[in-house]
């Protein structure tokens, strides 16, 4: 049985996660109202072995598909190296206090246009 508190919506949208130390290229696969689950193929990031550790936090950026740029403070819950070659690595991330604005986001997802 699934232990989340809100319901995963899919998506494909461009990421930035960045930390003091450096910054990485990804894309966003789901998000809920209190996390998401990204995949990065940075050659950086995957030989830095240490990369996405459970605890540590990072800044998640991206653009709504209205332009609207969004920015979340992130923990790591969980990250693994997938094939091939495990050249790919998705991550999943808790949202430290969602924003008002990213809540709006997720809500408005999958919403159906009245005619």
């Amino acid at each position: 049985m699934e232990r989340r508190r809100s319901r995963r919506k899919s998506v494909s949208l461009p990421a930035r996660i960045e930390s003091p130390e450096a910054a990485y290229e990804g894309i966003i696969e789901n998000v809920s109202e209190h996390g998401l689950c990204m995949e990065t193929d940075s050659q950086h990031l995957l030989k830095a072995s240490m990369r996405f550790q459970p605890g540590a936090e990072y800044e998640v950026r991206f653009h709504t598909p209205s332009g609207n740029e969004i920015r979340l403070r992130c923990k790591v819950t969980w990250s693994y190296k997938v094939a091939p070659q495990g050249l790919k690595k998705k991550i999943g991330m808790e949202i430290v206090f969602p924003p008002p604005s990213f809540v709006q986001f997720y809500r408005q997802l999958g919403e159906k246009k009245s005619s």
